[in-house]
């Protein structure tokens, strides 16, 4: 009977412990995870979401960048290309690639409205193509364009 009984309060202690060890992990992942939303999601949620850092992602709209070097006060806008416009205000230099009519994700708090951002961090989607030291990109594969389907009826190419 004694050996039941400890056995017992192992299994308990054990059982116990997991918990704490779970209860512990969640709240302290739950503290760091930072989710993507849309311009419109964004726009959509910005009530219940105004206090916590996300990230947008959109197209930077051509026209909207103001940049004042002397302050590094940077401010644009993103749209998802769908009528869903924030404005962004971001203190610091912009990423290299950074540029008007190219995609970004804008890592900040949002507005309670849900038309403006601050930034604290961006990020440039960049091209997926590499090309190697001194490849132009004047350079075409001929037998690439010969199998391309954007050849016109005549059988050339543009």
């Amino acid at each position: 009977m004694k050996r039941r009984s400890n056995s017992k309060k192992w299994l308990i202690g054990i059982g116990v412990i997991a918990l704490s060890v779970t209860a512990i992990a969640m709240t302290q992942l739950s503290s760091n995870v930072v989710y993507f939303y849309t311009p419109d999601e964004a726009q959509a949620k910005a009530a219940g979401i105004s206090s916590q850092t996300i990230k947008v992602g959109g197209m930077v709209v051509p026209g909207s960048v103001a940049w004042k070097a002397e302050n590094l006060d940077l401010g644009f806008t993103i749209t998802d290309l769908k009528g869903h416009d924030i404005q962004v205000k971001h203190k610091g230099t912009p990423p290299d690639m950074f540029k008007e009519g190219q995609g970004v994700v804008v890592e900040g708090i949002i507005t309670a409205d849900g038309h403006s951002m601050t930034s604290r961090k961006l990020m440039v989607k960049h091209s997926e193509e590499y090309k190697k030291p001194g490849d132009h990109a004047g350079n075409v594969n001929k037998e690439l364009l010969e199998k391309s389907i954007f050849k016109d009826q005549s059988g050339t190419t543009p």
